[in-house]
């Protein structure tokens, strides 16, 4: 079966718009010769630290406790993300 033209595009549109979101807007900067200095700290500090978007996790209100979360959004009518993992996820192992 072949897929119009319009299809594909509209499909990949989604892939091509998230090719240029945050992440890629803005340059990381970084020292040719990869060494701290006086004069490199403000180019390595810029570039270690986390932008604003890469924090918005921490806005969620995370649950510990799964059965807590399955009353809560009970009461609210809302769904469940059941995150599971090898380890902990807040690194109390």
């Amino acid at each position: 079966m072949k897929t119009p033209l319009a299809l594909t595009i509209f499909n990949l549109l989604p892939i091509l718009a998230a090719s240029f979101g945050p992440a890629n807007t803005r340059a990381q900067e970084k020292p040719a010769d990869g060494e701290l200095t006086q004069d490199t700290y403000e180019i390595w500090r810029d570039h270690v630290l986390p932008r604003s978007w890469e924090l918005k996790f921490q806005k969620i209100e995370w649950r510990t406790s799964f059965w807590e979360a399955v009353c809560e959004a009970q009461e609210k009518d809302m769904p469940i993300l059941l995150w599971t993992m090898n380890g902990h996820p807040l690194c109390n192992t």
